[in-house]
């Protein structure tokens, strides 16, 4: 069985609206016969694990969903901390090619941004960003959409989860790609002399 990996960057952990997505999304990759796991990212933030602890799922998973809140026109901390930690597996087997999708939460305002420069991020890490693979999904057109349907066309809705987790498991079989030079002796290295 395949099996997905998904990284809940949110500071609402296992309380907050990214995580009501995220049991959703559960349910729809064990339909499609793909095995997931959710890892919260506080846990890493708060060091209750280590990233050597998340390595060996990062190294297993077939395939990767990204989500998180939308915080200040970012995304939350813990997926931040993440990014920092996960840099030494930039361009290595662990991400190369691996398809992954996001899915940023939202009141208002801000998540649009958020997605494109995540999604921008983990391609230079070296995953794959499959088409429609990515969306944000707003209390703002959850409320727009109760109030007048006529708007169904213009917001994402949950619906369009669906198609993000369609595309996902469809871009599973790889294809070959190639990376530019990485530095792994020493990826923590000053680089700035003052």
């Amino acid at each position: 069985m395949k099996n997905i990996l998904i990284l809940n960057g949110s500071l609402g952990e296992k309380n907050g609206n990214t995580n009501s997505l995220i049991k959703n999304i559960e349910t729809n990759i064990s339909k499609n016969g793909f095995a997931c796991e959710t890892i919260h990212l506080k846990d890493l933030f708060d060091k209750k694990i280590n990233i050597s602890e998340i390595k060996n799922k990062l190294i297993k998973a077939e395939g990767f969903l990204f989500t998180s809140g939308t915080y200040w026109d970012s995304w939350g901390s813990p997926m931040q901390y993440f990014l920092e930690m996960a840099t030494e597996f930039e361009a290595s087997d662990i991400f190369m090619s691996k398809p992954a999708a996001v899915l940023i939460t939202m009141h208002s305002v801000g998540g649009k941004g958020v997605l494109s420069r995540l999604q921008g991020v983990l391609n230079t890490l070296g995953l794959m960003i499959p088409p429609m693979s990515g969306m944000v999904y707003s209390l703002a057109g959850q409320l727009a959409l109760e109030t007048d349907s006529s708007f169904a066309d213009d917001f994402w809705s949950l619906e369009d989860v669906d198609v993000v987790i369609h595309n996902l498991l469809a871009a599973i079989n790889k294809t070959g790609f190639k990376a530019w030079p990485v530095d792994h002796k020493d990826p923590k290295r000053i680089w700035i002399n003052n």
